[in-house]
């Protein structure tokens, strides 16, 4: 069994077709979180169950950038714009992937400046549409 690795230098992410590279000192520099459940479960009183199937369940996403970097001016820049966004993420060795469409940058993140500190730029995505393929050899 071979070792994987989830590090930002093994993963290819593309906004809107230009790569993302310059990441900031988050723990989590790429976040991607389910919007609405895939499915609902309705149990009735009498012991049968109705399921709900979503077709587009969605996607929460957050980038977390270097402050001050192109990429960080290049998120702005569709954020200030509304641009529609889409949205890839390749591990490099596995089969992970993933592509998003449809989506906006709904916002950016809180800015800390000016202190022995500075924040990452955050720019926080949701995508309606999404298809993710998790695994490995």
């Amino acid at each position: 069994m071979a070792i994987n690795n989830f590090s930002v230098e093994q993963i290819v992410v593309t906004v809107n077709g230009r790569e993302i590279t310059d990441w900031g000192e988050s723990e989590q520099p790429i976040s991607e979180a389910p919007i609405d459940p895939k499915a609902t479960l309705r149990r009735g009183k009498g012991g049968g169950a109705v399921r709900l199937d979503r077709v587009n369940p969605g996607r929460a996403l957050t980038l977390s950038l270097n402050p001050g970097s192109p990429d960080s001016a290049y998120m702005q820049s569709l954020f200030n714009s509304n641009a529609t966004i889409t949205y890839t993420r390749q591990v490099i060795g596995t089969l992970e992937k993933v592509i998003g469409t449809e989506g906006v940058i709904v916002n950016d993140g809180p800015v800390n400046r000016g202190g022995q500190t500075i924040s990452d730029d955050e720019y926080m995505i949701e995508l309606n549409a999404w298809t993710g393929l998790k695994g490995g050899e």
